[in-house]
């Protein structure tokens, strides 16, 4: 996992929990990377595992609360390191398209090695789409909040919900967004 999401892992627990929270959390993760983390570093995905486990167990929330907090905190933050591409987009369903079409094809070109989640578009209306979240992380839930994080900067209304997802026994994760 390319380290901008430990960075921004780390900012978020300051903002929420204070920074003595998050040295907590590295003292009992014993982390191979000691919690050093840099924005162009590529670490084991088994570390954010490990840190929103203890997040989970010491904040007694579930782990799809704790990736959807995390997701609809980092959009923003994502989206102001964005190219100015990505800016165009000014809507929730055309800024989906746009990640899978434009800006995973960027960040590519700069990180070959990024393994990054893809969608394959299923459906759309003029308030409707469903798409399959394919990714061998299983971050479905951190990609909830994301899209929820998306649609709070674009003004508009949106619902969320999975038809199926992996960690409740389906083959996929398919995501169902609602504009209301």
């Amino acid at each position: 996992m390319k380290g901008i999401v430990f960075v921004k892992f780390n900012e978020f627990i300051d903002e929420l929990c204070g920074d003595e929270f998050w040295d907590e959390l590295l003292d009992e993760a014993k982390l191979p990377s000691e919690g050093i983390y840099t924005t162009v570093g590529t670490y084991d995905d088994q570390e954010f595992f490990s840190l929103i486990g203890l997040v989970v167990d010491k904040k007694n929330i579930s782990a799809k609360d704790a990736q959807f907090a995390f997701g609809k905190w980092v959009f923003k933050e994502l989206y102001e390191m964005a190219s100015a591409r990505a800016h165009d987009f000014k809507d929730v369903f055309e800024f989906l398209h746009g990640v899978q079409d434009f800006i995973h094809v960027e960040v590519k070109k700069l990180n070959p090695d990024s393994l990054l989640p893809e969608f394959e578009f299923l459906s759309e209306t003029s308030n409707h789409l469903s798409f399959h979240y394919q990714s061998p992380r299983k971050l479905c839930f951190f990609c909830e909040g994301l899209v929820h994080g998306l649609a709070e900067h674009t003004g508009q209304q949106i619902t969320v919900s999975q038809s199926e997802c992996e960690h409740e026994g389906g083959q996929r994760c398919v995501l169902e967004i609602e504009k209301l």
